[in-house]
């Protein structure tokens, strides 16, 4: 049977094995120059979720504006992705343990995942944590012909102007934000204005208030607070 799912989720214990290099401790799936292990092929590919993507310390040099990548998910990889996996409807990239600045320790750029989003037919996408992402991103997001839910957790740096660009998207009926703290009631007015989402979800958007989210879709649901199940979601909840 051809593949149509694909699931990663990294979860390390504290007596996994590691390496240590210079005194910093990292496993070699890090090393964005190995032979990248998330490069595959398969045309039948639907579903890929890569979730808790991990990274190790940071490395940077103030005097070049360098960063040492985290992870060996690179632009290559995602250019694989869109050429050998033209049926991929559904994304879902998790990090954990980035820097909310740039430049990224992500191993990849907008640049490179919006080549993906604009090669495949994407119904789904859930990024977590994707310092990456900005408002550029949501402007390409809206001319996507198939994009039908989105969520975006921990995307710092998309702000009213990415909502204003995304109530436009064609097909886009169920909107997640969640710890999005740089949307705010004008940016969910912008969503308001179109009436077509089906659902809307705020969770823990600090400028967000529940009379500006009321209307804006058939059913939203509106939280205030951060629930164990986000913090989870991002990496910080119980062990």
């Amino acid at each position: 049977m051809k593949l149509q799912k694909f699931e990663f989720e990294r979860k390390r214990g504290k007596y996994d094995s590691l390496i240590a290099v210079g005194g910093k401790v990292y496993d070699s799936s890090y090393d964005a120059h190995s032979i990248d292990i998330y490069d595959f092929c398969c045309e039948s590919l639907k579903d890929l979720r890569l979730a808790h993507i991990k990274t190790w310390p940071d490395l940077y040099s103030s005097d070049v504006g360098y960063c040492e990548t985290r992870t060996s998910f690179t632009d290559n990889s995602l250019y694989a992705l869109a050429l050998n996996c033209r049926m991929l409807q559904i994304i879902d990239l998790s990090f954990t343990g980035c820097s909310r600045d740039w430049p990224s320790e992500i191993g990849f750029t907008q640049e490179g995942f919006l080549v993906l989003i604009q090669s495949c037919p994407i119904r789904v996408l859930v990024l977590n944590n994707a310092n990456f992402f900005d408002d550029e991103g949501m402007k390409a997001l809206a001319s996507s012909p198939h994009l039908e839910t989105l969520e975006l957790i921990l995307c710092h740096a998309v702000t009213d102007a990415g909502m204003r660009f995304i109530a436009h998207s064609p097909c886009l009926s169920n909107l997640a934000l969640r710890m999005c703290h740089n949307v705010t009631d004008v940016g969910v007015a912008e969503l308001g204005r179109v009436h077509k989402l089906e659902s809307l979800v705020i969770e823990y958007c600090g400028e967000i208030s529940l009379e500006a989210a009321q209307g804006v879709a058939k059913s939203v649901h509106y939280s205030k607070d951060c629930s164990d199940a986000l913090m989870n979601t991002i990496g910080l909840g119980a062990y």
